[in-house]
C-alpha cells in the first residue's frame, strides 16, 4: 500500500480487490519466513484483519457492534481513548477491539455521494437479531447481523434451547433486502429470538419515492434512556442494550417506546 488517498467508492472497492491479489501472489512467490523472520509472504493480507496493524483501519475486522446494538456511549469513549492513546504513544495495539462511530456522518455523506445507502455488515455479534441504524440518522441505514452468542442464560426455552448451537441457541435470522432496484428497496428482517418467539419485521423504504410510505419507522431507533428498537413482536418491541459482550432486553409496547420513553433524534 502506497498511502494514496481514493475518493471514488468504486475505485476504492478496485483498489481493495488489487490489494487482495498482490497479496496472494506475493505469498505464492514467497510462501515461508525469511532466515530473520521479519517477514513472510502474504504478510499484507495478515494485516488487514488485524486492527493495530491497520492502525485502527481494518475493513475486514472494523465493526460497529457492541452490547448487542450498532452504537453504545462505552463505545464511543474507547475510541475516543484510543485515538488519544494511538496518537499520545504512537501505540498501535491501543486500537484493538476498538469500534467504529455508527453516527459519523462524514463517511456517510461520502457513501451517499457515491450512491451508497445501506451498509450490510457482520463479525461481532449482536445480540438474537439483527441491529439496525435507521437511515434518518446520518442517511445511511446500517444493518449489522450476527447471532453468535444469542443465546440467553437468563430464561429457559426447554428442550429446543440449543436449536441452533449451544452458544446461539433459539436465534436464528433472516436479512433481505426487496425492491424493484437498487435504488428503492427496503430490508426485510425475519427469524426467531433467543426466547423462541417469531418476529417478521419491514423496514422503511430507502430511495427517491417520497410518496411510498411502508415499513415501520421506529425500528433501528434509540430512546433517550438508552434502548434500541430492534423488532417488532406482535403488538410490543423488543428492544436491547449492553456493553461489550453483556447485553440486556427488554419488551414495551409501542406507546412506551414512542411517548414515555421517545425515541432519540440526531
Amino acid at each position: 500500500a502506497d498511502g494514496m488517498m481514493i475518493d471514488n467508492v468504486h475505485e476504492w472497492v478496485q483498489s481493495l480487490n488489487e490489494y487482495l491479489h498482490d497479496g496472494l501472489k506475493d505469498f505464492e512467490s514467497r510462501p515461508h519466513w525469511n532466515e530473520e523472520r521479519t517477514s513472510r509472504g502474504g504478510e499484507a493480507l495478515l494485516a488487514i484483519q488485524n486492527r493495530p496493524s491497520m492502525w485502527g483501519r481494518s475493513v475486514v475486522c472494523n465493526s460497529y457492534a457492541d452490547g448487542g446494538v450498532v452504537a453504545t456511549d462505552d463505545a464511543e469513549e474507547q475510541r475516543k481513548q484510543a485515538l488519544r492513546v494511538a496518537e499520545e504513544e504512537l501505540n498501535p495495539l491501543a486500537f484493538e477491539g476498538v469500534a467504529s462511530n455508527v453516527f459519523d456522518q462524514a463517511p456517510a455523506d461520502w457513501l451517499l455521494a457515491h450512491g451508497i445507502k445501506r451498509i450490510v455488515v457482520g463479525h461481532k455479534p449482536t445480540g438474537d437479531c439483527p441491529a439496525v441504524l435507521s437511515s434518518a440518522y446520518t442517511g445511511v441505514e446500517v444493518c449489522s447481523v450476527d447471532t453468535s452468542f444469542a443465546r440467553r442464560r437468563d430464561i429457559s426455552t426447554g428442550e429446543k434451547s440449543n436449536r441452533f448451537g449451544v452458544n446461539r441457541g433459539d436465534a436464528i435470522a433472516l436479512v433481505e433486502i426487496a425492491g424493484s432496484d437498487c435504488n428503492y428497496n427496503r430490508l426485510e428482517i425475519s427469524g426467531t429470538l433467543a426466547d423462541g418467539t417469531e418476529y417478521s419485521n419491514t423496514h422503511p423504504h430507502i430511495g427517491n419515492n417520497e410518496d411510498a410510505i411502508t415499513g415501520d419507522s421506529i425500528l433501528g431507533k434509540k430512546t433517550v434512556d438508552g434502548w434500541w428498537v430492534k423488532a417488532s413482536v406482535s403488538d410490543s418491541y423488543h428492544l436491547c442494550r449492553g456493553k461489550g459482550r453483556t447485553v440486556e432486553y427488554d419488551t414495551r409496547s409501542e406507546e412506551d417506546v414512542v411517548v414515555c420513553h421517545q425515541l432519540l433524534k440526531r
